[in-house]
């Protein structure tokens, strides 16, 4: 992953698509109960495979997960097409609105150096400020390690802020992702792996779960 601070408004199609619907829930099994008139969701596994639109070899990711409500986020793991995987830890949790945010800057700016254009998403704070660093430019669909090659990178997060980090998934294509919340929910995103993604935003509030990725072009 590389630092970027940049945007482009593949998050706004992103959330078009979640009010088509589009989604295909795989297990959101949850199981409700009362106690002391409190209602009780208790917490589960569940999985979703992300919905896409448009085509193009690069991609931004939209997740909704309602289970999560009011929960903060304990990890993150990242698995790629050749084995690789990136596991970020945050102490204590934290409540993130957005994750491996590529893009940013002020929305309908054109940023004539990188060609973007601003999401509105502010540049920070955010809480993820140190990373392994990977070039955008030399990432590609297959990864980088031919042939497959199991490995996993732990990071632990440091600073303060509701974006996680700026950076891209550009190390190879994402095969899925998994997030561990505090209130014992854990989602697993599923990809087809043929993109590289490089702008993950959360909503962990009303909907229902889902996760729909737009393309370039």
């Amino acid at each position: 992953m590389r630092t970027r601070t940049w945007g482009a408004v593949a998050g706004v199609a992103a959330t078009a698509a979640i009010a088509a619907g589009a989604a295909v829930i795989f297990s959101p099994s949850v199981s409700q109960s009362r106690s002391a008139g409190d209602h009780i969701v208790s917490a589960g596994n569940h999985v979703v495979k992300a919905a896409e639109r448009s085509s193009g070899r690069s991609a931004s990711m939209l997740v909704t997960d309602p289970y999560a409500a009011g929960s903060k986020l304990r990890k993150v793991e990242y698995h790629l097409h050749d084995g690789y995987t990136k596991r970020v830890i945050i102490p204590g949790g934290a409540y993130v609105a957005a994750e491996d945010v590529a893009i940013c800057g002020t929305a309908g700016q054109h940023y004539p150096d990188n060609g973007f254009t601003g999401t509105g998403l502010p540049c920070k704070p955010f809480l993820h400020t140190t990373e392994v660093s990977y070039d955008q430019h030399t990432g590609d669909l297959a990864g980088r390690f031919r042939p497959h090659h199991d490995l996993v990178v732990t990071e632990i997060c440091h600073g303060r802020g509701r974006y996680l980090t700026f950076g891209h998934i550009d190390h190879g294509a994402l095969m899925s992702v998994e997030y561990y919340w505090a209130n014992g929910e854990h989602l697993t995103v599923h990809l087809r792996g043929d993109a590289l993604v490089d702008h993950i935003r959360l909503i962990a509030e009303g909907g229902r779960l889902a996760a729909v990725v737009t393309r370039d072009g």
